[in-house]
């Protein structure tokens, strides 16, 4: 974590202010402790991520999917390009998602579940130069993505944190987009309000996940083995607020897969 990203981040309990330790006042931040100025709870840094939630807090679907992914993060790459080969490919799959990203050179992207990084190239190829902050609920999942990132020679801030609790201050995003497992989250409807509160005005939002066709493909491989009963696939548009600008639900990767876009009012 770096000191500048500082001036972005709030404590997800409460919204209240953070402060560096003493110890941790340098940049890059390696290890150290995060304080809340408001409820004076505490988050550790450590291996360079702030990690903003404990494993025993999770609740609901979360905190069962924590465990599911820290298992899953070391075969999530060969994993998802073999479902990927059924929507035409790896690269179309993803260009299908990020090609509806607004991307501006110098802005400020916020992935939500970045799992182990893999849009990140693509991202990067599209973009330039970009500050990149990516969250997610495994630790396992960010530290192949700390792998990855080296291996790639790229640059990006990651956090342990929820959708459904983002440790960011209001309107801090000029592009938010989540790809890939909104529909196992415990709250769909915060982890939307979430990402509208950290966009700013006028940012677009792309929410990308698999559909019931596709769910059901994997149950034959086993997936209902792992999560157990689930809920039927609904795209999650319904939660998208009225007030949101140029709604939109799309079918996409052949036929397996959903994206909602939208934008946050100006003003």
């Amino acid at each position: 974590m770096k000191v500048s990203s500082l001036q972005l981040l709030c404590c997800p309990a409460c919204g209240g202010s953070l402060s560096l330790g003493a110890s941790a006042a340098h940049d890059p931040v390696h290890s150290g402790q995060l304080a809340c100025a408001k409820c004076g709870k505490n988050f550790a840094i450590k291996d360079g991520i702030a990690r903003f939630i404990k494993p025993d807090e999770l609740v609901g679907s979360n905190k069962k999917h924590e465990k599911l992914n820290n298992l899953f993060s070391y075969i999530c790459t060969p994993a998802t390009r073999l479902m990927f080969a059924l929507c035409g490919g790896e690269d179309r799959a993803r260009a299908e998602c990020l090609d509806r990203l607004d991307l501006r050179p110098g802005g400020r992207v916020l992935e939500i579940g970045l799992g182990t990084g893999d849009n990140l190239p693509y991202l990067i190829k599209r973009v330039g130069n970009a500050e990149i902050f990516g969250i997610d609920i495994s630790h396992s999942m960010l530290e192949h993505c700390v792998r990855n990132l080296r291996k790639w020679h790229l640059a990006a801030e990651l956090f342990l944190a929820e959708a459904e609790h983002l440790p960011f201050r209001d309107h801090s995003f000029d592009c938010v987009y989540h790809l890939g497992a909104i529909n196992f989250f415990t709250d769909q409807q915060r982890a939307i309000a979430e990402m509208i509160r950290v966009a700013k005005p006028g940012t677009k939002v792309v929410i990308v996940d698999e559909n019931e066709r596709a769910l059901r493909v994997l149950d034959k491989f086993a997936l209902q083995l792992m999560i157990g009963k689930r809920k039927e696939v609904v795209p999650p548009i319904d939660y998208v607020p009225k007030t949101m600008q140029d709604i939109r639900l799309d079918e996409i990767w052949k036929g397996y897969g959903y994206l909602i876009e939208f934008r946050t009012p100006l003003g």
